[in-house]
């Protein structure tokens, strides 16, 4: 899981992570095709409701194949 120690919103560290499953609505997120099915590492604030969402690490090259950089100014 990623390394967050706060909400990023209202700074609580009442936090709580998952993996979920990237299929249904959650895998249309990303246009990485429907036979991908990555998976999301999700940590969510116990106070404010705040969620991050990660795509897992064993799907980021499927990120960087498909979907363009972010242009730089």
């Amino acid at each position: 899981m990623p390394a967050i120690t706060h909400c990023k919103n209202c700074h609580s560290e009442d936090l709580y992570e998952a993996e979920v499953n990237g299929g249904g609505a959650a895998g249309s997120m990303l246009p990485l095709g429907a036979l991908h099915g990555p998976r999301y590492e999700i940590v969510i604030c116990g106070v404010c409701g705040h969620t991050d969402w990660f795509v897992s690490k064993e799907h980021l090259h499927l990120v960087k194949d498909k979907l363009r950089p972010v242009a730089r100014n």
